[in-house]
């Protein structure tokens, strides 16, 4: 070792004695400081404009991104001339006849190289000590990781540099041939993609990536060892280049060797990419990077083997993002979940089948399904012969009640199964989140809550697409946020029969016609064993609802709700969270926070007298002013609306939805009144308002979380981080953009030039 350092300790002084190392030192300072300058300075201004900020410690996040993608210019010339010097020079042949090795001449060049790369990392350090002083509760940890990342890759691509540099005595052609294998080592990952065996060997060789979950605060030791492999790599054939250029070896042993080394990284590395022998740090604060405690307790509960298998239709929207060349990619929606149980499998089929895909009919009007498929591949350059037939597809998994659409199948050891879809609304495809992949699995290991929709009185229809109706929250699948997607069992319910013993939460949208007396019997059975229920009236419907609330004290008010504003209908009510109900609801809180409100259009106030055993929670009520109950107007499209206390107009705070809760049959029963139906149609989730924050289905999520005793949808929410506040003026800032952008370069310039001068001087 001792060798070693005095190598780099020469290679250290060659480098700080050149006008190169500090030029490089200089431009990557003016860089850093630019990139900063701007990061921070966003948030000076946002800050001034009365926006808060969220996590002011990511700009280094944003930096170290920044700064990753162009690291890689900086290397070839700092490589280029470590050996190529000596081959030239004729020195290599010195060095090689001193009593020194050639693993220990390689090894005090890297060294020198890596000393150097400390002094690279050090220019962020400066910022980072900076931001110490002047970010409220800065998170640490998760810069540091992000460091740690730049440096091994800096690394790594200072070993590619050393090995192309001992290739050539032509300094230029060191750098050129540097940047080709970077290059080579970026966009590998896309070879073979549609191979099995090579998309699992050119995907983990691949440098593109490996620094990201650094950046974002995690650290795997994969992708730690993924760096060392590459650095053993290349310093390995570095030392056998430089042995073979004075021992006489045959072709074969020569090529045998390097290709020895690297089938036992490959080796190493395919032991490293195994789950059961990853271990992870997450650094943030927050545990950003990690499955929510709600997620990993599902988890916890899968025992025995789970498959994973996603059926890709070539005849559905969108089926290109589960192809095989980008099953790599793909399994990266599972990575989290592969963390906390290693023997999950992933499984990939394909097929064609008639997905009611209107553009498919528009774009090949006059081919049957399996012309278009062959037609669809022939594009896409996929072998057809991968994709199975409708028939072999029945055989396999029938999907026709999922409309044959691309979609993973869940399945336990045991044979449970569950269906986790994609998503197509709006036009694009989405792919599900942790919530969503919580809950499809939530269904394998415990009894889903049932939420029942009453039908037969003019209630609104769970599966149709009009706007009054209640589809896009309950049952489409298209949609993420629809209950059915967000573990919920949904189905319709009438009350002239028994109400079934698996519903848990009743639904009940605004009666159109009154309930007979056989119905009451039914629905009074269901409230009696502790059912839960979501009543919502509105307008004109007082008389029909209020028999359904009465026996918790609740009332519909007689009249409606007004609003009046300048762009809006009198009878939009922006409701807004209560001070009760922001303690009471995590997701009222929100929506007081982001100033938004639950958009009502059409709504009753609500009363409430004490009834003996049940609590009653305001959650929404009408702005302190504005508003009124108007006792006259019913059409407010023609007729103007004016406050007129004499005709029995009312001006005041009205509560608009209430929690209530009392015990029956030993255990909790929960009631969500509405004063407004409308707020839950498809028609209201359609609407896009620009003057208002709307949060209906925040609203909706919220109240069956509730209703569902916490259960659904999964909570996958974490602590808020507390590094929100940047401690700099707007003026202070623009001072310390200059010290930043031409101080510090300045100063290492200076440095560089008094060395020079020095070393001239001696």
């Amino acid at each position: 070792m001792k060798m070693v350092f005095k190598i780099a300790k020469m290679e250290l002084q060659s480098l700080f004695f050149s006008p190169v190392a500090w030029l490089l030192l200089v431009i990557f300072a003016y860089q850093v400081g630019m990139m900063i300058s701007d990061l921070l300075e966003g948030i000076v201004v946002n800050q001034a404009m009365g926006y808060g900020a969220w996590r002011v410690t990511s700009v280094f996040g944003e930096l170290a991104s920044g700064i990753q993608g162009s690291l890689y210019l900086y290397i070839p010339l700092l490589t280029m001339n470590l050996i190529s010097r000596d081959l030239s020079g004729g020195t290599i042949k010195l060095l090689q006849s001193a009593p020194l090795r050639s693993v220990q001449v390689v090894m005090g060049k890297y060294v020198s190289l890596m000393v150097f790369g400390l002094a690279m990392m050090g220019v962020i350090l400066f910022y980072v000590v900076f931001g110490l002083f002047t970010i409220e509760n800065m998170d640490v940890p998760y810069v540091l990781t992000g460091i740690l990342g730049l440096y091994l890759l800096l690394c790594a691509y200072a070993a590619i540099g050393l090995f192309v540099s001992s290739l050539t005595s032509y300094q230029v052609v060191s750098v050129f041939g540097t940047l080709f294998i970077l290059v080579a080592f970026n966009y590998v990952g896309e070879v073979g993609q549609n191979y099995e065996f090579v998309r699992d060997v050119t995907y983990w060789l691949s440098i593109r990536g490996r620094v990201f979950e650094f950046i974002s605060g995690l650290i795997c030791s994969e992708d730690v060892l993924y760096f060392l492999i590459v650095v053993a790599i290349f310093l390995t054939w570095t030392t056998l280049r430089l042995i073979n250029r004075v021992q006489r070896r045959g072709w074969m042993t020569r090529w045998g060797t390097y290709l020895g080394v690297f089938v036992l990284a490959m080796g190493l590395g395919y032991m490293s990419s195994r789950p059961v022998l990853m271990t992870y740090y997450d650094a943030t604060r927050t545990q950003g990077n990690t499955l929510s405690q709600a997620s990993q307790d599902i988890v916890k509960l899968l025992d025995g083997k789970v498959k994973i298998t996603t059926y890709t239709n070539v005849l559905d929207k969108g089926f290109w993002s589960t192809l095989p060349e980008h099953i790599s990619h793909d399994r990266g929606n599972f990575r989290d979940y592969v963390r906390f149980k290693p023997d999950m499998k992933l499984r990939y089929v394909y097929f064609y089948d008639n997905a009611n895909n209107e553009e498919l009919d528009e774009r090949y009007p006059d081919l049957n399904d399996r012309e278009r498929a062959e037609r669809i591949c022939d594009n896409y350059g996929i072998p057809f012969s991968i994709f199975h037939s409708p028939e072999e597809m029945k055989e396999i998994e029938d999907l026709s009640g999922e409309g044959n659409k691309t979609i993973r199948v869940i399945e336990r050891e045991n044979g449970q199964k569950a269906y986790l879809r994609f998503y197509y609304h709006g036009g694009w495809k989405d792919s599900p989140g942790e919530a969503e992949i919580s809950a499809a699995f939530k269904r394998l290991v415990m009894q889903v809550p049932t939420i029942g929709f009453l039908t037969g009185h003019g209630e609104r229809d769970i599966n149709r697409e009009a706007d009054r109706e209640y589809k896009r929250f309950s049952s489409d699948k298209n949609i993420r946020s629809s209950m059915v997607n967000q573990g919920f069992n949904i189905e319709e319910v009438r009350a002239d029969r028994a109400i079934p013993d698996s519903v848990d939460i009743l639904v009940i949208s605004e009666l159109r016609s009154p309930l007979r007396e056989e119905e009451r019997v039914n629905l009074d059975a269901f409230i009696e064993r502790g059912g839960n229920l979501f009543i919502l009236g509105g307008p004109g419907r007082q008389e029909l609802m209020n028999p359904l609330v009465e026996r918790f004290g609740a009332k519909f008010i007689p009249g409606q709700l007004v609003q009046p504003t300048e762009l809006f209908q009198a009878d939009l009510i922006q409701s807004l969270p209560t001070d009760e109900g922001v303690r009471f609801w995590t997701g009222l809180k929100t929506i007081r926070e982001y100033e938004g409100c639950v958009a009502m259009p059409g709504c009753v106030g609500l009363e409430y007298r004490p009834v003996e055993g049940v609590t009653v929670t305001p959650l929404l009520s009408t702005d302190t002013v504005g508003c009124w109950n108007e006792t006259g107007v019913t059409d407010f499209t023609r007729d103007t609306v004016v406050y007129d206390p004499g005709a029995g107009d009312c001006v005041g705070v009205f509560a608009t939805v209430l929690a209530l809760s009392r015990t029956v049959n030993g255990k909790e029963q929960r009631i969500v009144i509405s004063g407004n139906t409308d707020c839950l149609s498809n028609g209201e989730f359609a609407t896009g308002r620009r003057e208002i924050r709307n949060f209906n289905y925040t609203f909706a999520h919220s109240s069956f979380y509730w209703l569902s005793h916490e259960e659904l949808p999964v909570n996958t929410s974490r602590a808020d981080p507390t590094d929100r506040k940047l401690n700099i003026s707007e003026a202070a800032m623009e001072g310390w953009k200059i010290v930043f952008m031409v101080v510090v370069p300045v100063l290492l310039a200076l440095a560089g030039v008094l060395i020079w001068l020095r070393r001239r001087g001696r």
